[in-house]
């Protein structure tokens, strides 16, 4: 192989090797979006990693946030629990210049969005059902005690 063809071989190798590592340069970045989202700060993040067991510390998150730093398969699926996405989001993000697959991660937030406010709203409905049977409860007991006084006065 001459010097030249092994040069270019050699950059194939590296570009291949930055697009199979730019996904965890993308995946940092939306781990930086979905924590300013919240306004966690990056020692919440780790707090929360370490808490599943994971050896983590603030500097450790920003070097994950800046694609800096690999990411193991277990703190990509414990950081996509911590941020409440699918696990394979993690894995299945296209291109961040894509703008249909920005549009259909939006579409799946403002899924997951809806459904928590169609669960909180099913909780809120239970328990005020729940606040009603207790408030009729509150009035029987209070009319039983008014007919019991009115009995004793008319005796």
């Amino acid at each position: 192989m001459n010097p030249k063809a092994a040069d270019n071989a050699i950059n194939e190798l590296a570009l291949t090797r930055q697009r199979h590592e730019s996904w965890e340069k993308r995946f940092g970045e939306l781990v930086r979006q979905w924590r300013q989202e919240r306004n966690w700060s990056q020692d919440d993040v780790a707090l929360f990693l370490r808490d599943q067991g994971f050896e983590m510390h603030q500097t450790t998150v920003a070097k994950i946030e800046r694609g800096a730093r690999p990411l193991r398969v277990a703190e990509a699926a414990a950081l996509a629990d911590l941020f409440e996405m699918p696990p394979m989001a993690v894995f299945g993000l296209a291109q961040v210049e894509d703008p249909a697959t920005l549009v259909d991660s939006r579409h799946v937030e403002l899924e997951q969005a809806r459904r928590r406010v169609d669960d909180s709203r099913e909780t809120l409905y239970c328990v005020a059902q729940h606040h009603a049977y207790l408030l009729a409860e509150v009035e029987k007991l209070i009319l039983q005690m008014n007919q019991h006084v009115t009995d004793e006065v008319t005796e």
